[in-house]
This record gives C-alpha cells, structure tokens and sequence, in this order.
C-alpha cells in the first residue's frame, strides 16, 4: 500500500506543478524597475541661464550653414510663466553672444519655448531627516546623509570614516551622495519637461528637449499665471414713478 500511495501522491504533485506552471503564463508581466540614471534638478535661475547657454550652443551649430544673416529667427514662448520670461531674456542673449541673427517681429524661422510640468501623484514613502547620523542598511552597508553640511572640510572624510567605521568606501559614497543624491536635494515627485523647436511655417528644422526635477512648491514658476476672476457686476438699482 504504501509504494503505491506515494506514487499517486507523487502524480498529484506533477499535476499540481504543472497547473500552476500553467496559470503562470496566463499572468501579466511583472513591474521591472529601469537601469538607475541621474537626472538634474533646477533649483535657481544660474541652471536656466546654463540651459539657455546649452539651447544657444545647439542652435547656433544647427545654422552654422546658412547665409550669414539671410534667415533671422524671432524667439517666442508658449506662455507667459516665470520661468519662459526669464528663459526667453537669458536665450536672447546667449544666441546674440554667439552671432545669431534675431528679429523683434514674427519671420519665416521662429525658435518657439514651451515648458510642461509633470506632477506624480503615486505616494512616496515618507522621509525621515536623520542628524549627521550613519544609517545602517544592513551588515556593513550604511549611508550618512548630510555631511556636507556637517563636515564641509572634505580633507576630514577619511579619518571621519574611519571614526564611525565604516571604511574609505563610504567616504566616496558620500561624495556621491552629495553630487547626486539627497545631500544634493534629491529626487521629487514634479518635473519639468522644457522643450525648444526651430521651424518655419511648414517644417520642423531642429529641436531639443529637456527633463529637469524642480521642487512641488516651484511649480507655479513653469505655469502661466491664473487670470485674476472678473469682479462682479454691481446690480443696477432701477426706480419706477408712481403718479399721486
């Protein structure tokens, strides 16, 4: 009774392998995280005039070829932001520094600027600010956020290190730290997609796009201002004569 009992047990658990192998191709791929990249974050008019300057450069490459001042080309914005007006003065100038030709008034080539804010609304866990602390992640891996604020002298990372024990390794993590991650402000739930296009009126010459984190509370410096409402009417006051 009981080889044969084990191998009826030992069909059942084929079986039930293979069913589940089975129910296994029927279900929707799994969520994959993308390769970890950096992205720029735009905290201060110095990162647009350093935009403006790589826009400029791109462009005037672009039309190294053409005729020397034969197609000038009038600069526009979308809209009327914070961000386009500053952009578009910072442009401007960067585009005459290099010799481009500029018209005050609408022409056959037109450099247009628009900017796009991008807000998340998928929740994030919450973060906790931990004082010049090493954070342990595990065995032998930490991190220790806000050294730059707390030990801006560089030259003291390894002997600092090595106080805490955590090795020369982390020293180099936490210049990284501080060049990309969230000593540098981190990554946020908003963005800014910045967008120039050089065309003429039927045809697309060249363009570029631009992808920056920005903080939530910046946003309304990409978008165009809100019309302030209308004021209501006052209600006219109408009188009827009455014969005695």
């Amino acid at each position: 009774m009981r080889p044969s009992f084990l191998r009826t047990s030992t069909v059942v658990l084929l079986l039930a392998a293979t069913l589940l192998a089975g129910c296994g191709t029927l279900d929707v791929p799994r969520a994959d995280n993308y390769p970890a990249t950096g992205q720029k974050k735009a905290r201060a008019v110095h990162h647009w005039d350093v935009l403006a300057a790589d826009v400029a450069a791109r462009v005037a490459e672009k039309i190294a070829s053409w005729p020397e001042g034969e197609y000038p080309i009038h600069v526009t914005v979308a809209d009327k932001s914070s961000f386009n007006a500053g952009f578009l003065k910072l442009l401007t100038v960067h585009l005459l520094n290099r010799g481009v030709v500029l018209s005050t008034v609408p022409t056959a080539v037109e450099l247009e600027v628009q900017t796009q804010v991008v807000q998340h609304q998928a929740g994030v866990p919450p973060s906790f600010p931990v004082p010049i602390a090493g954070t342990l992640l595990g065995t032998g891996v930490g991190v220790w956020r806000d050294w730059k604020v707390h030990y801006s002298d560089r030259t003291l990372l390894p002997g600092v290190a090595t106080a805490l024990g955590v090795g020369a390794g982390l020293a180099l993590d936490m210049a990284h730290l501080y060049t990309q991650g969230a000593a540098a402000g981190g990554p946020t739930r908003t963005e800014v997609l910045i967008t120039t296009t050089l065309k003429t009126r039927d045809r697309y010459l060249a363009g570029s796009a631009d992808l920056y984190y920005i903080e939530r509370e910046d946003a309304v410096l990409y978008q165009p201002a809100v019309p302030a409402p209308a004021p209501v009417p006052t209600p006219v006051k109408t009188w009827q004569v009455v014969a005695p």
